[in-house]
């Protein structure tokens, strides 16, 4: 039996694509991106405030009692004072999941995010007063939050 190459290699190219093929359609139905995995772990609960550090300084005093509850699109907090408000919206600002930007527009990163610990990092522009305590102090805030 006479096998001629041309024939050979239209087969092992049509077996090769067909290859290729299943594994594009495999890994668009599979794992979830990572802002997906990354918003299953914000809308998990509440969060509850751990530390707070601005500029390297201990601020969790200025926080006290502190929760965050993220859902699709919106969080809601308690105790947050001017830096975190009572309720607002959120949106990735990439596929990445490691970047939210509220919206009045804030940036914050993601520096860590497990089912139990949540560390976020931002630039707040100013230190703000009230009735006899201070309810927010300006520079590189990293808030560190629990389960």
């Amino acid at each position: 039996m006479k096998i001629h190459t041309s024939t050979n290699l239209a087969f092992i190219t049509m077996i090769f694509s067909a290859l290729l093929f299943l594994q594009s359609c495999s890994s668009k139905g599979g794992d979830p991106s990572p802002a997906d995995q990354m918003k299953a772990i914000l809308i998990a609960g509440s969060w509850n405030l751990q530390t707070v550090s601005v500029d390297g300084v201990d601020k969790t005093a200025v926080y006290t009692g502190l929760t965050i509850k993220f859902t699709d699109g919106n969080f809601t907090t308690t105790n947050g004072r001017v830096v975190w408000p009572a309720s607002g919206t959120w949106q990735f600002a990439n596929d990445s999941g490691k970047i939210i930007t509220r919206g009045d527009g804030l940036s914050i990163t993601i520096e860590e995010a497990t089912a139990s610990k949540l560390i976020l990092k931002f630039n707040w522009s100013q230190n703000t007063l009230g009735p006899g305590r201070t309810t927010s102090v300006k520079g590189e805030n990293v808030f560190t939050f629990g389960k």
